[in-house]
């Protein structure tokens, strides 16, 4: 049984831990993106008011979709990377 001092850096270390899962989840996400993505998308698909994208689901078969279109057989890592950069830096679904 841990003690309470070692339940709360337990705690903050998977907090960090997660964190820094997230952000390196984004960096990928993020180059993959610039590679892959820019040449049919740009900031401005992502920002219009009237977008296809409605939620998170709708996201992730939207990115499944580009990937299969242009062939380029992504890992489901690599497919959520995409889906976390664009999430955070976009669209905001259930981050508040």
């Amino acid at each position: 049984m841990l003690n309470p001092l070692q339940s709360l850096v337990l705690a903050a270390l998977l907090v960090f831990n997660h964190q820094s899962s997230l952000a390196d989840d984004i960096e990928r996400g993020r180059a993959l993106h610039e590679e892959h993505c820019q040449r049919c998308h740009r900031d401005e698909v992502y920002i219009r008011t009237e977008r296809i994208v409605g939620d998170l689901d709708q996201l992730r078969e939207r990115v499944k979709q580009c990937e299969l279109a242009n062939e380029l057989l992504w890992f489901d890592e690599d497919v959520e990377a995409v889906i976390t950069y664009l999430n955070a830096q976009y669209y905001q679904f259930g981050i508040k």
